[in-house]
């Protein structure tokens, strides 16, 4: 789904176009909810230094457990809060944990239901990455309402919720994505500690 995004002077984010199929009111609904929504969130915004990183918040989807599983060992030191939420596209025969989406935990309107996801997206997470190669409604309805300080990630749109989108133009790998994100997150913080 290819869609395009208009940002106004309030950074409140607009599907402007879509290509495969024009938006009906649910999801219109969910859109506009989701930018008055992320028009409210506060947050200490700013990058971190990945040596000093003491919380970490992981959004990723089943098909992404490797790239999931080597950012959890790349950050398993000492005083390192690491948090997973796996975002499943279909309903699944899921043991009840409150760090799993699926179908099931959407309201009729395709949001989640109240007390889903708060605690994930409250966390005032130093880091948050999100590991989709393929971003879905929910995916940026969990990045754009999060506190994290920085968000990184991959979306082929121009204007997305990311303080840093990693391009991998047609590598559709969720390790190499990750192993992008820690790389020039490590640029980054060569760069400004100069």
């Amino acid at each position: 789904m290819k869609r395009q995004f208009s940002q106004n002077k309030y950074n409140d984010y607009r599907i402007i176009s879509d290509t495969t199929k024009p938006m009906g009111i649910k999801e219109k609904y969910a859109q506009r909810r989701l930018n008055k929504l992320a028009r409210n969130i506060k947050r200490n915004q700013g990058l971190p230094k990945l040596d000093t990183v003491k919380t970490v918040g992981v959004l990723w989807q089943p098909s992404q457990k490797k790239a999931f599983l080597y950012l959890k060992n790349y950050f398993k030191k000492e005083m390192v809060i690491f948090r997973g939420f796996c975002v499943f596209e279909e309903i699944t025969d899921l043991q009840p944990d409150t760090n799993t989406l699926t179908t099931t935990d959407l309201n009729w309107w395709g949001l989640p239901k109240p007390g889903k996801t708060e605690d994930f997206t409250n966390t005032n997470f130093d880091l948050l990455f999100n590991t989709a190669l393929k971003q879905n409604f929910i995916l940026n309805y969990l990045t754009a309402l999060s506190r994290a300080k920085f968000k990184v990630g991959w979306s082929p749109n121009e204007t997305n919720y990311f303080d840093l989108n990693i391009n991998i133009g047609k590598k559709d790998d969720a390790m190499y994505l990750v192993k992008q994100q820690i790389f020039y997150l490590a640029q980054l913080n060569k760069t400004t500690s100069k």
